[in-house]
């Protein structure tokens, strides 16, 4: 009894420094990677690491974070679960957003309480088809994009009309003094989110049934619940993100934020989620945003031509993710 005590005494205990650095190990890749472009950045066009910059390339980061939050928690989730259609949804959130607030502040929480209420509509939606219908969430959610797109496009006429609130303008657009008000929105996010996947008993469900669905339901969760609520809370997600971007573009356009669909799962994987789900955080996520963001503002930044520029990007971002779906070390 003394020796295994004797022994548990001296077993040697992690030092302070070596676990801070096995915790930042999965976001070494994502933070290199921008490290070194912003350096190439800078050499190739000087100015480019200046503050005023990289407070725009936050900003904008920021968006496609928010759409990442919708990707991050369905890709967890499991069984080849991603979002095609909030691209849409955000671009939706953006037009009705507009008009609903007819860009007054006074409308701005009656068209948020409206937007939240689609969110979770369109979210049902797609989770019960996915959950109880059994249509694969590739195809149920391609699909929702033509119904969210065609909506929106009856609604408004294909004549967006109102314009951004000044409260959305400020949040997308203004400094809390020299900090972004962009910046700070996305710190807490990370904070929130990282406090949902990590502490709450959804988090730590949403874990399980990513990773093993069969061992969710003998434990007793129910992964139909779990899982509504998670294309309910990334719908919500898109609705709210689609605010976010019309507060920064300052005016809606039709499918403004298409582009995010694809953007955002590729900022999901560079940031280390697994696509077989049960593994990720939203950190990794927002750290991938900052590399797309990043990247093409390089290409822009070099005077590159737009068919040029988007070739490159898409050959890079192929690279990218070709290194992180084959090297898993990376990001373990």
């Amino acid at each position: 009894m003394s020796m295994e005590m004797n022994i548990e005494k001296s077993a040697p205990k992690p030092s302070s420094t070596k676990m801070i650095r096995n915790k930042l190990k999965p976001y070494i890749p994502s933070l290199s990677i921008i490290v070194l472009l912003l350096i190439l950045g800078q050499i190739l066009s000087p100015g480019f690491a200046s503050l005023g910059n990289i407070g725009t390339i936050v900003s904008i980061s920021t968006v496609l974070a928010i759409a990442a939050i919708a990707q991050t928690l369905i890709i967890i989730s499991g069984n080849e679960g991603i979002d095609l259609s909030i691209g849409a949804v955000m671009s939706m959130g953006a037009l009705l957003g507009a008009v609903l607030s007819k860009g007054m502040n006074t409308e701005i929480w009656y068209t948020v309480l409206i937007l939240i209420g689609i969110g979770i509509i369109i979210g049902l939606i797609n989770g019960i088809a996915i959950q109880f219908i059994n249509i694969p969430p590739l195809v149920m959610t391609l699909g929702m994009t033509s119904v969210v797109n065609g909506f929106a496009l009856a609604y408004t006429k294909g004549l967006p009309s109102g314009g951004a609130p000044e409260i959305l303008v400020k949040l997308g657009i203004g400094h809390l003094g020299p900090i972004r008000w962009m910046l700070i929105l996305g710190i807490v996010l990370i904070i929130a989110l990282e406090l949902v996947l990590r502490k709450t008993r959804y988090g730590k469900t949403l874990y399980l049934v990513g990773s093993n669905r069969m061992a969710a339901i003998i434990s007793g969760i129910s992964v139909n619940k779990t899982v509504l609520l998670t294309y309910v809370i990334a719908s919500v997600a898109g609705t709210l993100g689609g605010l976010v971007l019309l507060g920064y573009v300052g005016s809606a356009q039709l499918e403004m934020g298409k582009d995010y669909a694809l953007l955002s799962i590729a900022a999901v994987v560079i940031g280390g989620t697994s696509l077989t789900g049960g593994q990720g955080t939203y950190l990794g996520s927002a750290l991938g945003s900052v590399v797309l963001v990043l990247l093409t503002s390089v290409l822009v930044a070099v005077g590159m031509p737009p068919g040029v520029r988007v070739l490159l990007q898409g050959l890079i971002l192929l690279l990218i993710l070709l290194i992180y779906s084959r090297e898993p070390k990376l990001r373990q």
